[in-house]
């Protein structure tokens, strides 16, 4: 077995025993003028000073002890990220109460799961929409007694006695703040540190989601980890964009938020959220793999409609940013410079990253060509890699940067206790131990046991190598690791990763195991992308089922798709692919909230097609059921085009 071991942080802004409900007084009463949360409101930022949040918290907390909500108790969340879904988190967190939050596009069914395995007695809705199905679910869930809802725009018709407007459920705590002023602070200030604060639900690509119990601790552990390493400073901004449904909001907007302490921002909409993003140049920003690949084909679309010297000059910064990277020298630095002047440094302003110290994408793997690409504009682009079992474990944050790897083992508060420990067992798993512990799943008390080892270690599940730098190099999913009939071993994650760093495509499904004797793959294009180069070559289409098999689009394809090859030995290579008529799609159950694979999902779905893959045929013709969030549905129908991939090496 290979082991490598952590460091303790050396940042003096510890945890020290503190819980969330605790940092939060203590940075209101330290800062209390100095800007907390903001939010884009009709064009112009809005803050809120760390006393004005507090008090705003308050209030929502003696709201939710009027509505009966105790210690101990679960509320839940669904909304798009503001600000007053943040305050309801601390409120939630104030009271002693367990916060559980869904993605906002969730369907009811899916939030039936969450309210009634989480228990939830009261429910924050954003809006209408969310509302709506809170209500499906009031007599459904027995736990559930309330919803209260943020924006009352097209409320005025409803009258349920169990749906209050947030300024209702103010108006109802106020009796009880009249009568006891104290018991807000008093209750916040004796939230120990080691009881669980959240229940975060895991994206369920095998099953029904676990909601996994994370205490104060353990979210501010991973959070003081990445506050030391990329040395996130007292006053950075970060924009809060991924869902608070997901752990890794949950480290660096709710916790890493209070600990640092940071400015969140909140943009005017998710639609704006590019311009947000480029009026605001936060310090510090996380991402997903998924958004940092539209980010760069965006980026790269752009250049499709861009005048032709535009074009030869950035492609010309470009690459003197990759030869600077790999080479830089004196003649090298002279043509940087100028790259920056006329290209480099506009482009990052133009995507709102000029100011961008840590950028950090995580979730799953990013390829290295994108790493690379990023890298050449000038934008410090890192891995980061955890998941929320474990909290955040590993990142790029010191020595030589190699894309092809996680990075090395986080810093841990030294307050907490011995660092983190990364062993690889002989089966490729990654073992872990040291720093905050995970404290097991709701309503499944046997589950902790199964998830450590009799050494007490963490089985994380994920097939591990570390390289002798002592880098961790994820592969993929022990599970997920496929062999060939003929009993040769590969990653299927590797070749999606390489496959969507290409513009064209969005989603890649590899296909082959030990039932196949050989790869192939399912690809779902980028509808944005493809529609503008076919459009740029006067190439006819309809819809996105006939854009996916125009022989021009299923050609660029194919050239990614060879170029991905070349990197593999020849029984990883991917023989043939189709083209899907339809996006995958969360509605279909085709992708989590998350916006990761359900593979089992696809592979019924698309059996006609991966049968084509393994035949003889060169056309497959396909029907598939589509649905709505509001319970219709509709069927594309298609003939699907089945390509074969020539042997790159001739």
């Amino acid at each position: 077995m290979k082991q490598i071991t952590g460091v303790l942080g050396t940042d003096p802004r510890t945890i020290d025993g503190r819980s969330i409900p605790q940092l939060l007084l203590d940075r209101a009463k330290s800062f209390p003028d100095d800007t907390f949360l903001q939010k884009k409101h009709f064009g112009l930022w809005k803050p809120l000073s760390w006393a004005e949040s507090l008090n705003m918290v308050s209030r929502y907390t003696y709201g939710l002890a009027a509505l009966g909500v105790d210690p101990g108790d679960c509320v839940a969340l669904i909304s798009e990220n503001i600000i007053e879904a943040f305050v309801a988190e601390y409120a939630i967190l104030c009271r002693g109460a367990l916060f559980a939050a869904m993605y906002p596009d969730m369907i009811a069914s899916e939030m039936e799961h969450i309210l009634r395995d989480s228990g939830a007695r009261v429910v924050f809705a954003e809006d209408q929409e969310q509302v709506d199905k809170a209500l499906s679910l009031i007599d459904k869930v027995e736990t559930l007694e309330w919803i209260v809802y943020f924006d009352d725009r097209g409320m005025w018709d409803y009258d349920h006695p169990q749906v209050l407007s947030i300024d209702e459920l103010e108006s109802r705590g106020e009796g009880g703040h009249a009568q006891n002023p104290e018991q807000f602070e008093q209750v916040a200030s004796g939230i120990d540190v080691h009881d669980v604060a959240v229940i975060s639900y895991t994206s369920g690509t095998t099953g029904l989601p676990k909601g996994a119990l994370l205490t104060h601790e353990f979210v501010l552990d991973s959070g003081y980890r990445l506050m030391d390493a990329f040395k996130v400073k007292h006053g950075h901004e970060y924009l809060s964009y991924i869902s608070q449904a997901w752990a890794a909001e949950q480290i660096c907007g709710i916790a890493l938020g209070v600990l640092a302490p940071m400015v969140i921002s909140f943009a005017e909409k998710p639609e704006t959220v590019p311009d947000d993003l480029r009026e605001l140049a936060p310090e510090f920003l996380l991402f997903t793999p998924r958004q940092w690949e539209m980010m760069a084909s965006g980026l790269q679309a752009s250049m499709f409609d861009a005048h032709p010297l535009v074009r030869r000059l950035y492609n010309w910064a470009l690459e003197t940013g990759k030869q600077h990277r790999d080479a830089p020298g004196l003649g090298s630095r002279v043509k940087m410079a100028l790259a920056e002047v006329l290209v480099l440094a506009g482009v990052r302003d133009n995507l709102g990253l000029k100011r961008a110290n840590a950028p950090l994408s995580a979730g799953s793997g990013l390829a290295e060509e994108l790493f690379t690409y990023f890298h050449a504009i000038g934008i410090p682009l890192r891995n980061l890699y955890g998941a929320t079992e474990s909290g955040l474990v590993a990142a790029h944050w010191k020595g030589k940067f190699d894309p092809r790897t996680m990075g090395q083992l986080l810093p841990v508060d030294p307050t907490i206790g011995a660092p983190v420990v990364a062993e690889v067992s002989d089966s490729g798993e990654l073992l872990l131990s040291g720093g905050a512990k995970f404290s097991g799943y709701r309503n499944i008390p046997d589950a902790i046991a199964e998830s450590f080892n009799e050494a007490g270690q963490f089985q994380s599940g994920d097939a591990i190598r570390i390289t002798e730098a002592g880098d961790m190099m994820f592969l993929d999913r022990v599970k997920d690791l496929r062999t060939l009939a003929d009993g040769h071993v590969y990653p299927p994650q590797f070749l999606e990763n390489n496959l969507r760093s290409s513009p064209f495509i969005k989603d890649a499904v590899i296909i082959g195991d030990e039932n196949y004797d050989r790869v192939t793959a399912l690809i779902n294009i980028d509808s944005e992308i493809c529609g503008r180069y076919a459009e740029r070559h006067g190439l006819g289409f309809g819809t996105f089922a006939e854009l996916s098999q125009l022989p021009a689009v299923i050609g660029q394809i194919a050239e990614t798709i060879s170029g991905v090859n070349r990197m593999l030995d020849a029984p990883s290579r991917v023989t043939g692919f189709a083209c899907l008529p339809k996006e995958l799609d969360p509605d279909d159950a085709e992708l989590t909230r998350s916006r990761k694979l359900r593979r089992n999902v696809i592979f019924d779905r698309y059996a006609k097609v991966i049968d084509a893959l393994y035949g003889d045929e060169d056309r497959c013709d396909l029907e598939v059921v589509v649905s709505y969030q509001d319970g219709r549905e509709s069927v594309v129908r298609s003939m699907v085009t089945i390509k074969r991939m020539e042997n790159p090496d001739g």
